[in-house]
């Protein structure tokens, strides 16, 4: 089966998730196509080679009047089709031949089916699929159903009603699909996040210490609650507590970040590592004691995964999906969002438990780890997904 991937851009550093995808559906024995909305010069990635098609700048005139002659000139079932459609849905003609041009890196190309990597993808290709002849789904994630619809009320209005099936990454932001207008009827199956345990081996060596080595690893982004992790680590500090916060990562909140950091004097406890290879970041969590995601909104987080693989003890948040990631008492403990003072509670708690249950908490998540979130198992459900493309599950 040809599949029809459609991508915002290339996938970057932080978005594993989707090289590994693309692998294991090439191992399960589908011919993936990647479409991007967004133009690079540099279209390699590594150790993957399909077939890529980059969309067009529809802000150059004279190259988008071109692709849209070639579009109805070799494809005029197809582009006549979808300019109807998007008519038909309440779109001008102006916006109709505007999506048929963004749409013309899909459009004939030899693909059974359409899947939408992310729900913002889809935007402007609803109709796609449809005047193909074929079957679309989409992927559901974090931003995307948590954060995008509330400041683009109604934007998936028309996307509910031609949607053939639906992934979700965890339970609770497909409820929050649900909310927005998703039907009920319309097959989907969780599959959550994966990642490579091979690479993530267990610290056969951990011992909590003094100073205690607490890691957050993720954008430097509003939505990571950082702000909230550091007024956190003001009430450990004033209570005397010897500790170190490693953050990895890079984004646009570094200099608000740095200025809180010194507002709150932590210069001396708290270190922005930037980006860092995977090698890296696999090495300071085989250095570290604790992991901590404070998110305001998290769909997942594979670092998280990734931790508790290794077997660091991990607190999070209660944000969408992190509760499915992290069993609170169980793999580690999970606290409300936005509460800077029971995550300081809860990371003193933790210090002080006795080493037996700290051996059968790491035990839990590098066990659970291992047996749920691996990529085989990854593999397996994304083959059911497109497989069976009428098959309702919720497993």
């Amino acid at each position: 089966m040809k599949i029809g991937l459609i991508l915002l851009d290339i996938p970057g550093i932080s978005e594993t998730f989707i090289i590994n995808k693309i692998k294991g559906l090439v191992n399960s024995g589908f011919e993936p196509y990647l479409f991007i909305s967004r133009p690079k010069n540099n279209v390699k990635i590594k150790s993957i080679h399909v077939p890529i098609f980059f969309q067009v700048n529809s802000n150059r005139f004279f190259q988008s009047l071109f692709v849209l002659f070639f579009s109805i000139l070799f494809h005029p079932i197809v582009s006549i089709r979808l300019l109807i459609l998007d008519i038909k849905s309440s779109r001008s003609l102006f916006e109709a031949m505007k999506n048929l041009i963004l749409s013309s890196h899909i459009i004939g190309k030899p693909i059974d089916s359409i899947h939408y990597c992310f729900t913002t993808s889809i935007l402007g290709k609803e109709n796609v699929a449809m005047a193909m002849g074929i079957k679309s789904s989409i992927s559901l994630r974090g931003y995307d159903i948590s954060i995008y619809p509330y400041q683009n009320p109604g934007c998936y209005d028309l996307l509910w009603n031609k949607i053939d099936k639906v992934h979700s990454i965890s339970d609770d932001l497909y409820a929050i699909a649900i909310q927005l207008g998703l039907s009920e009827n319309i097959p989907y199956m969780k599959i959550p996040p994966s990642i490579d345990v091979e690479k993530f081996k267990p610290n056969l060596s951990y011992k909590l210490s003094y100073p205690v080595k607490i890691l957050t690893v993720g954008r430097l982004v509003w939505k990571k609650g950082y702000e909230h992790a550091l007024q956190a680590l003001v009430i450990l500090r004033k209570k005397g507590i010897n500790f170190r916060y490693c953050i990895i990562g890079e984004g646009p909140e570094r200099e608000k970040l740095k200025f809180l950091i010194d507002e709150f004097n932590l210069n001396n406890y708290v270190n922005l590592e930037g980006a860092l290879s995977p090698k890296e970041v696999i090495h300071r969590m085989m250095l570290s004691h604790i992991y901590i995601q404070p998110s305001i909104q998290e769909g997942f987080c594979n670092a998280v995964l990734e931790a508790q693989s290794i077997g660091l003890l991990s607190i999070v948040s209660d944000a969408e999906g992190l509760p499915e990631n992290v069993l609170d008492e169980i793999t580690g403990w999970v606290i409300p969002k936005r509460k800077p003072s029971l995550l300081a509670e809860k990371i003193e708690y933790v210090l002080n438990i006795p080493p037996e249950e700290i051996s059968l908490i790491r035990n839990n998540a590098i066990s659970r780890v291992e047996k749920d979130f691996n990529l085989e198992k990854q593999d397996e459900k994304f083959a059911q997904f497109f497989n069976n493309p009428s098959d309702k599950s919720k497993s």
